[in-house]
Formats: structure tokens, C-alpha cells, sequence
């Protein structure tokens, strides 16, 4: 009875914390750039660093919208934490990443690598053809020695709703869709539907350790089509387990576009 107060509280606070700290971040201030902190760092106009460890699981908790109900896990556990093409091919000066343009809106973007607690919110991105670019110093991921094949990101637009679109650090033939739970959990259902159509479909339906959970899409439908260019929504139903009552569900329900161009 304790723990289960203990959680309504937990909760709350929650859902306290989303209405005071958005998703993107705002408050980043400024320091020594020097250090590995997250602070703003104006020469490529970023905020960057490793995050304090409350403020880094805070930030995993994101809103996901779509036109029927709410994606949220509102207690903070479960979050999908990567919507990205390829990886950084190797450690240089200047990484870069790159997130298709839709209806020529900024995306807001996010990296992270959850073993070292960092995070990057690039404040502005560069207009470039068909697609966004950003580059940054890799002085904070080669300090903290952080292995660039443990970067997540997303990258959204508002468009009415929320609207997710790849980050691209790198030509390859699948997206990676990775999930991040605080706790075990069982991804009884994920899939992908087109005009409420379900066209691929997937589970874990054994339990997960908490942590990183990893899906690939090869952009192709259960029978092996290409799926054509458009608009698509995510649907997961996940387990958590709970100490003291049964598993909990924490559905996520996103809307993201998907090209067959950008899988190469």
C-alpha cells in the first residue's frame, strides 16, 4: 500500500514536472566550455553535455500526440528515445546529423547516450536542400568517451500534432526505433499503420530487462512491398512491471513520415 502511494506520487510529480519543462530544452545555461557540462555552447549554438542524473531521467518523459488519444506514459518510464537512419560512421572534428524538411519547418531535435547521461539540443539548424543539417564539435563525446553508436535521437515538427521525422546521421537500409524503460517491460504489439491499415507488425512479448529496446523497419510492409511515401503512425502496447501490483500498461501512439528514398 506504501510503495503504491509512493507511485501516485510519483506520478503527480510527473506530470508536475512535463507542465514546467517542455520537451525541448529552454534553460540551458551558460558555463565554462570547457567542461563536459550541459550548458549552452554559442559557437555552434547548441546546449550540450552530460546532463545531472534527475534532470536526464526527467527529460525522457515526452508527449506523444495523435489524432485519436494520447501516447503518454505519464509516470515517466517508458518513451520511445530514437526514430533515426544509420550511424556516425566514425569519430571526426565535426559530426553531423540531418532531418528531412516538411513544409519547410525547423524540427526540434534531440540527442542522447543514455550510459554517460549526455544530451544535445541543437538550438538552430541549417537549411540544406531537401533536409535540415546540423554539425557540431565532437569535443564533449571524445572528453567523456562516449561511443558514437550509443546516440539516440528524434526530431519532431508541430503540425496541428506532433509530427516525427528521422534523424539521419548516415545512409543505411532500416530505421532504428528504440524505446527506453526505467523498468522490465513487455512490448506486447508494436505497429505501423497507414490510413488506420496496419501494414507491419511486430512484439517482445518475452520480458525485456529495463533499459534499451531495440526495433528495426526495413520500410517494407509484412508481404515485403515498399511502403510508399506519407505519413504513418507508430503504435506500441508495452507492459511495465510493478513491486507491488500487476504489470501497468504505458501505450506510445506517434505519427512520423517515412520516404523509401531515405533508406539507402
Amino acid at each position: 500500500m506504501k510503495k503504491s502511494f509512493i507511485a501516485l506520487n510519483l506520478t503527480i510529480l510527473s506530470l508536475i514536472l512535463v507542465s514546467f519543462f517542455p520537451i525541448q530544452a529552454q534553460n540551458c545555461g551558460t558555463g565554462n566550455t570547457s567542461s563536459s557540462n550541459y550548458i549552452q555552447r554559442d559557437n555552434d549554438k547548441r546546449c550540450e553535455g552530460i546532463i545531472a542524473r534527475m534532470e536526464y531521467l526527467r527529460s525522457h518523459m515526452q508527449y506523444f500526440q495523435s489524432d485519436d488519444e494520447s501516447g503518454i506514459d505519464i509516470a515517466g518510464s517508458f518513451s520511445l528515445i530514437s526514430l533515426s537512419i544509420g550511424r556516425i560512421p566514425g569519430m571526426t572534428d565535426s559530426l553531423k546529423l540531418e532531418v528531412p524538411s516538411r513544409n519547410n519547418q525547423e524540427p526540434k531535435v534531440r540527442v542522447r547516450s543514455v550510459p554517460k547521461n549526455y544530451q544535445l539540443d541543437p538550438l538552430t539548424l541549417r537549411p540544406q536542400g531537401s533536409r535540415y543539417q546540423f554539425k557540431w564539435s565532437n569535443y564533449v563525446i571524445d572528453r567523456e568517451d562516449i561511443a558514437l553508436e550509443s546516440l539516440r535521437a528524434t526530431a519532431y515538427i508541430s503540425d496541428g500534432k506532433l509530427i516525427y521525422l528521422p534523424v539521419i546521421f548516415n545512409q543505411a537500409k532500416t530505421y532504428d526505433i528504440v524505446f527506453f524503460s526505467d523498468v522490465r517491460s513487455q512490448i506486447k504489439e508494436l505497429q505501423i499503420l497507414q490510413n488506420n491499415e496496419v501494414i507491419y507488425e511486430t512484439s517482445r512479448p518475452n520480458w525485456q530487462p529495463k533499459g534499451e529496446i531495440f526495433f528495426t523497419w526495413d520500410g517494407r510492409t509484412s508481404d515485403g512491398k515498399l511502403a510508399k511515401a506519407g505519413l504513418y503512425e507508430l503504435r506500441v502496447k508495452a507492459l511495465l512491471e510493478q513491486d507491488d501490483a500487476p504489470p501497468r500498461n504505458a501505450p506510445i501512439n506517434i505519427t512520423f513520415e517515412h520516404n523509401p528514398q531515405w533508406l539507402k
